[in-house]
């Protein structure tokens, strides 16, 4: 994290709370503590972060998701599986987000799931709670609560079939084993976080962004963090308001393939052809389908923590 960016009297107030916790007396003793333990390392992580997330927020984002997976990812791959990731998840919000937006949108929850990871354990211990108070519930459009939540008292308990869509993880997008290369995903959500990184940490994490995508995939970002990824070999994905990045290489050779065929982009739909997709903020008419629960995650490096 880059203290001019969280400001030296978050990390500050932060190492004087677990300080005091752990009943020392001055800061190296706690600095031998704290580089001695990996429980105590865990817990001043945790005092450092200050989430802050709502549901669809930007909801220009998830209708943008919600658009290109069910109308041009499922139509070609009719038997795939769509592979998603958040990080950071915080307290679940988002990764839920991009769940309700796919299943109302009509997309089968038996052929999507999303990652979601964070290095918060206490977060991710409220996600897969999934019960949220009316401060995960901003501005006017709330009719996605009416349908994916119940009254849990004086909060909100999320369906099961969307927390079925999510899997949970530990992780550190910083650590050299963060998730095995083998892992491709074609959506990433990696939103208001790289702008808390200094610049050698902003290029680290571009890179194992880079090496999580899938070759045509989208990158989400915060719109903040726009230009960066620009410095990165990324191009826009053209989605108003979405602030969805793809890799160069690859929007050069689909405009290097349609110059060479001659072939003009596809004309937009019109009534009656290809059903339109309603957005986050308009109420869905199509009921998901029964979500298909996924497998346990298994360990690999992540410290992983399934839902």
């Amino acid at each position: 994290l880059s203290a001019d960016t969280v400001g030296p009297s978050v990390i500050e107030s932060a190492v004087k709370a677990r300080l005091s916790a752990c009943k020392l007396k001055n800061l190296h003793d706690y600095w031998e503590h704290v580089r001695a333990s990996e429980t105590e390392l865990q817990e001043l992580i945790d005092a450092v972060i200050v989430p802050e997330t709502w549901f669809f927020r930007d909801r220009e984002a998830f209708a943008a998701l919600a658009h290109e997976a069910y109308n041009k990812w499922l139509p070609a791959h009719p038997d795939g599986q769509l592979r998603l990731l958040r990080l950071p998840c915080a307290s679940g919000e988002e990764p839920y987000s991009m769940a309700m937006a796919l299943l109302a949108a009509g997309f089968p929850g038996s052929h999507f799931r999303i990652d979601a990871i964070d290095i918060s354990v206490g977060l991710l211990k409220r996600a897969q709670e999934a019960v949220y108070g009316r401060n995960s519930f901003r501005g006017k459009h709330l009719d996605f609560r009416d349908r994916f939540f119940e009254p849990a008292g004086r909060e909100f308990r999320l369906a099961q079939a969307v927390r079925a869509q999510v899997r949970f993880h530990h992780g550190n997008l910083l650590d050299p084993r963060f998730v095995p290369d083998t892992t491709a995903y074609d959506f990433i959500f990696c939103r208001n976080v790289l702008i808390y990184f200094d610049r050698a940490a902003q290029d680290r994490a571009v890179h194992v962004l880079t090496r999580l995508l899938k070759a045509d995939a989208f990158l989400f970002v915060g719109p903040s963090e726009s230009g960066l990824l620009l410095n990165h070999d990324f191009v826009s994905a053209k989605l108003p308001l979405a602030f969805a990045f793809r890799k160069k290489a690859h929007a050069s050779l689909e405009l290097d393939t349609s110059l060479a065929t001659g072939l003009a982009p596809p004309p937009k739909p019109g009534r009656g052809s290809v059903r339109r997709v309603a957005g986050p903020a308009a109420k869905p008419d199509v009921k998901p389908r029964a979500a298909s629960r996924p497998a346990a995650a298994s360990s690999s490096g992540w410290g992983t923590t399934a839902s």
